[in-house]
């Protein structure tokens, strides 16, 4: 969700979402397999190459979590998932639904620009 937040920001994230709509459409064919220390994971290139959705699948193929939505920049989105995975262990990530997602980011950016006018 932070992820998403900071790129709601930047007017970029309406390209995120139509990448993650894409993936509730049509699974783990969205994205395109990784290697090295995540193999198994996939990722979805976003915009002109600039940005990755870090992402993996239950066996069954019904859900998929999201792990980092970020700058592609020297790998920095694999390292952060990297870093997420071992410190969360063998705990679930928090789940939301991209409904869920979408919803909250729109009432935080409801919630920003009325402060904005209340100055």
């Amino acid at each position: 969700m932070d992820d998403l937040v900071r790129y709601a920001t930047s007017g970029n994230l309406p390209l995120f979402l139509n990448k993650l709509l894409r993936l509730g459409e049509v699974g783990r064919d969205a994205g395109l397999p990784l290697g090295r220390g995540l193999a198994g994971w996939r990722k979805i290139v976003v915009g002109d190459r600039d940005w990755r959705i870090v992402f993996k699948t239950d066996p069954a193929e019904t859900i998929a979590t999201i792990w980092v939505v970020g700058d592609r920049d020297d790998d920095a989105c694999y390292e952060e998932a990297q870093r997420r995975i071992q410190a969360l262990g063998m705990n679930r990530p928090e789940t939301v639904s991209l409904a869920a997602a979408m919803f909250q980011i729109s009432q935080s950016r409801a919630g920003t620009k009325r402060r904005r006018k209340g100055r």
